[in-house]
C-alpha cells in the first residue's frame, strides 16, 4: 500500500484564509457538495483533500446553528462572529480528518474513520453550545440597549464561581456596537451568570474585539 508523502504544515495567515473563505461559503451554500466545490483549491493549499473537506463539511451543515428571523446590533456581531468560528472549526476539523484518512492510506484501521467522525460531532456539538450561548447574551444586550442606549453596565454575579474574565468586567460599560474582546455579559464561557444593565456613571469600558478577530469584521468589498 502506497503511503502518501508528508505535506508541509500550513501557516497560521494560509489557515486564517482558510476560514475566511470558508466562512463565505457557509453564509451561502445550500449543500455539502457545492460547498466543497467551492472550497477544493483553499483546502488543497492547506493539505486538505477533498474527501477529508467532505468529511468535515457533512458536520457542519448538517448540524447548523439556529437561524434567527431579526438581529439587533449585538445579534448581528455575534451572528458574524458564530460564521467565523464554524469556519475555523470546518478547518480544523478537515485537518484532523486528512490525518485520519492518511493513517488508514498507510494500513491502519479504517473503522478508525468512523471514530473520527463520532468525535468531531462531539467537537462540534461543544461549538453548537458556544455558538448558542453567544446569540442568547447578545439577544440579552440588544434587549437592554432597548431601554437604557447603546452604552451598557456590566453587572457579574460575585462568587466562589466567577471566573476572572468576569469578575474584572464587573462593573464596567460596554458599548451594545462594539462586542467586548471577551464577549457580551452572559456569553463569556458556558456558565457565565454576568447581565447587561444601565450603565455606570463615568465607569471604564470593557475592552473591544482583540486583534485576533479583526479581519472577521472587517467591511468586505
Amino acid at each position: 500500500m502506497t503511503t502518501p508523502p508528508p505535506q508541509q504544515q500550513p501557516g497560521a495567515a494560509q489557515q486564517q484564509q482558510a476560514a475566511l473563505a470558508a466562512a463565505e461559503v457557509l453564509a451561502g451554500a445550500v449543500t455539502v457538495g457545492s460547498a466543497a466545490a467551492a472550497l477544493a483549491a483553499v483546502f488543497a493549499a492547506i493539505g486538505v483533500r477533498a474527501a477529508a473537506l467532505k468529511s468535515a463539511l457533512h458536520i457542519v451543515m448538517n448540524q447548523p446553528p439556529d437561524r434567527a428571523g431579526f438581529h439587533g446590533t449585538a445579534g448581528a456581531q455575534a451572528a458574524r462572529l458564530n460564521l467565523i468560528r464554524r469556519a475555523q472549526f470546518l478547518v480544523t476539523s478537515s485537518r484532523r480528518f486528512a490525518a485520519d484518512q492518511a493513517r488508514v492510506l498507510s494500513g491502519g484501521d479504517p473503522f478508525a474513520l468512523r471514530g473520527a467522525m463520532n468525535r468531531e460531532r462531539r467537537y462540534y456539538g461543544m461549538h453548537l453550545d458556544a455558538m448558542w450561548n453567544r446569540a442568547r447574551a447578545a439577544e440579552q444586550a440588544d434587549l437592554a440597549a432597548a431601554d437604557y442606549g447603546p452604552l451598557l453596565g456590566w453587572y457579574t454575579r460575585c462568587d466562589a464561581r466567577t471566573s476572572p474574565e468576569c469578575l474584572a468586567a464587573n462593573r464596567h460599560n460596554f458599548r451594545v456596537d462594539r462586542m467586548p474582546a471577551i464577549g457580551f455579559p452572559g456569553g463569556v464561557h458556558l456558565h457565565c451568570r454576568c447581565a447587561p444593565g444601565p450603565p455606570f456613571p463615568g465607569a471604564p469600558v470593557v475592552s473591544d474585539r482583540s486583534g485576533v478577530l479583526r479581519a472577521a469584521f472587517a467591511p468586505r468589498g
